[in-house]
């Protein structure tokens, strides 16, 4: 069966590299997330259960469904999760795309979470739309997407910008979406839901904090390699090119001057009645 398309595919590195990104990217992606009052969670894209680790760590009293397209990640997904101690019996994942009016689940939950996940659909308002049906009245959706546009770096480094202009190129000629953050909230609106609150979220790391700066440039190196091998099959890349962007960012790493700037988006909202 051929996989779907997927910018980082699905390899058992690229699966493992999640995994990391997960821990690498908590601090920033659960700082304005709250879920103490929430006992019931569907995650929506579930993938590797990077995410799913962090939440069921930091809420010892959340239980979390995993709803994924890909049996792969599932499968790591199972296999990761068993493997810590404070997870057990309360987490499950089930296979299934959140577009299906078909889809059927056991419970109703409390709320319902994505994570870097509606960059990657085809039918982001679909999506939005088909899982207000498994949510409780009343309860809340959460969103956390990005917006690749606002990546900035100084030095200015015009070998690694021209490599991530392609890779948001790559990403929308497979339907996806990499600058979606800062339409979300014309997405929910347009969904129904109510009480939609935006939430940007900066991140701007220079050498008044080297720490956050280097694990963010590291990281974003890590990333941008992840998308090379899809990139150079489907023509969006050259090794040259990236031989060159991949150099500008090591030297960047090594540079006391340098400077890191992204922007992603949170954003939660009420389901509506019905």
């Amino acid at each position: 069966m051929k996989d779907r398309e997927y910018i980082h595919g699905y390899s058992q590195e690229e699966q493992d590299r999640l995994i990391r990104q997960g821990e690498d990217l908590a601090e920033f992606v659960f700082d304005r997330l709250d879920f103490s009052n929430y006992t019931h969670l569907l995650e929506v894209g579930s993938g590797v259960g990077a995410q799913t680790a962090i939440l069921l760590r930091k809420y010892p009293y959340l239980q979390i469904t995993g709803l994924e397209i890909e049996s792969k990640q599932i499968e790591k997904a199972n296999a990761f999760l068993s493997s810590l101690d404070f997870t057990q019996n309360r987490f499950s994942f089930i296979q299934g795309n959140a577009t299906d009016k078909n889809l059927s689940l056991n419970s109703n939950y409390d709320a319902v979470l994505f994570i870097w996940v509606l960059e990657h659909v085809t039918e982001p308002m679909a999506v939005l739309r088909n899982v207000q049906r498994f949510v409780n009245q009343g309860g809340k959706i959460f969103a956390v997407e990005v917006f690749h546009s606002s990546l900035q770096f100084f030095p200015e480094c015009p070998n690694a910008m021209e490599f991530w202009k392609q890779s948001i190129k790559y990403q929308k000629s497979i339907k996806g979406d990499a600058d979606i953050g800062h339409r979300m909230g014309n997405l929910f609106y347009d969904a129904g839901y109510t009480d939609i609150k935006i939430n940007p979220y900066p991140m701007h790391f220079g050498k008044y904090n080297r720490p956050k700066r280097a694990k963010m440039l590291k990281y974003w190196q890590n990333l941008m390699a992840s998308a090379v091998p899809n990139m150079l099959k489907a023509g969006f890349t050259t090794k040259e090119l990236w031989a060159k962007a991949e150099r500008e960012l090591i030297e960047l790493q090594e540079n006391d001057e340098a400077v890191f700037y992204y922007s992603f988006v949170t954003i939660e909202a009420t389901i509506p009645p019905e």
